[in-house]
């Protein structure tokens, strides 16, 4: 069996070939360019300024979370992933012709339409091409080419930041450029991603819901979605002022090369330790690792920013961890509360909603913080929300029943990013 499957994998990876390049280069030029906005604002802006432009630009992706997906449906998902790379293209172009104020706002204003159809264009793209037997194994290969491309953008920050803008510009230019010739090559799409439900958590990726039917879900599903919408929003909050800070931390102190791989530590984390938890899961009360989750994830992310060294590495690992297995046990406790799973694309709705806000507070936050209280005492800010949670499922959710659900009842987790999508 295992043989067979090795197989298929071999197939889906040689025949795509091209596409998995294509996320691999976009996410390394993508990521880059997102890392480098705090440090390159920071010398024409105050950074209260420049936290406001980065999380406007995640606030307005989120407004046209649904418009963007219709147009995807009607002119292509190839097609608009090409149109969309482009538009980051352009967002180098104008760091290439120097950095100025109006260079750097139009810069992050294309990166902004550059994001938008980006990660439901490729999680339709890839629904719509793979079959429903290997559906599971296409996400995965998706899940790994694009934490590949972030891991090359965090390994090589630390130097890029030592470059003039424009050699900066163009470096991003050259990476986004091979995304997308590498997309020319790529298979076209000539079938609906909505004409068949390819995995039992199809709606997950393709989200598509207005805030009344979200709402109504949460109502539905509480407490657990109230829980996991809150940890998705804080946790949000937390990695958008991550990536905030610690690249300024990168461009201000010497010898933070370890730093820059740090930024790659939470995905890790996932990779690492996903099969893993998810037995966990099974074997251990649900009430238990909610306790726990939570309680590392806000501990560990509050001690994150005091020590820039391994400690970093081990603090952000833990962290992903506690996160990951308070996540799994609200997510299996979700699903047992959905018992006709009807509502399964409004829950997906609760949870990217929820994703996408804290991706526009947490820089946002951070911008006003960082000058004031510094990078260490901000990332532990940024933490505290975690412990809030922690402190209210304690008070009112602590003795509620848990229906315990095993894995194989359970649709398994899709991978949270801990980066920009």
């Amino acid at each position: 069996m295992s043989t067979i499957t090795n197989h298929r994998t071999k197939g889906i990876l040689l025949r795509f070939l091209p596409f998995w390049i294509f996320l691999v280069f976009f996410k390394f030029g993508g990521a880059l360019h997102y890392s480098l906005i705090s440090p390159l604002g920071e010398r024409l802006l105050p950074l209260w300024i420049v936290g406001l432009l980065m999380g406007g630009g995640s606030l307005i992706q989120l407004l046209l979370d649904v418009p963007a997906g219709y147009l995807l449906d009607r002119f292509g998902y190839l097609k608009l992933l090409k149109l969309t790379t482009f538009f980051f293209i352009l967002a180098a172009v104008c760091i290439v012709f120097g950095l100025t104020t109006v260079t750097y706002i139009m810069s992050l204003v294309m990166a902004t339409a550059g994001w938008l159809f980006f990660g439901p264009g490729v999680n339709a793209y890839a629904l719509s091409q793979a079959e429903k037997s290997n559906a599971g194994r296409f996400m995965s290969l998706r899940d790994m080419a694009g934490s590949l491309g972030v891991v090359f953008s965090s390994a090589i920050l630390p130097f890029v930041l030592l470059f003039a803008p424009q050699a900066i510009g163009s470096t991003i230019l050259i990476v986004l450029a091979a995304a997308l010739v590498a997309l020319f090559f790529s298979p076209k799409d000539t079938v609906s991603v909505h004409a068949e439900k390819k995995l039992e958590t199809h709606h997950y990726y393709i989200r598509r819901h207005y805030l009344r039917d979200v709402l109504r879900a949460i109502k539905k599903l509480n407490p657990a979605s109230s829980l996991l919408l809150m940890l998705n929003l804080s946790s949000s909050i937390f990695y958008g002022i991550i990536w905030f800070v610690v690249p300024l931390v990168i461009a201000h102190q010497a010898n933070t090369g370890m730093l820059g791989l740090g930024l790659g530590v939470f995905d890790f984390a996932v990779v690492v330790l996903g099969y893993a938890l998810g037995n966990l899961a099974d074997k251990v009360e649900k009430r238990t690792l909610i306790f726990f989750g939570l309680l590392i994830f806000s501990v560990s992310g509050m001690l994150l920013g005091f020590n820039y060294g391994w400690l970093f590495l081990l603090f952000g690992f833990l962290a992903t961890t506690g996160d990951e297995m308070a996540g799994i046990s609200l997510w299996s406790w979700m699903h047992a509360l959905d018992r006709e799973h009807a509502q399964d694309g409004a829950v997906s709705g609760v949870i990217n909603l929820a994703e996408d806000l804290g991706w526009a507070i947490g820089p946002m936050l951070a911008g006003v913080l960082y000058g004031l209280i510094g990078s260490s005492w901000t990332i532990a800010v940024g933490a505290l929300p975690i412990l809030v949670i922690w402190i209210i499922y304690q008070i009112m959710f602590r003795n509620n029943p848990i229906r315990s659900l095993t894995s194989a009842e359970v649709p398994r987790k899709p991978h949270r990013p801990r980066h920009k999508k």
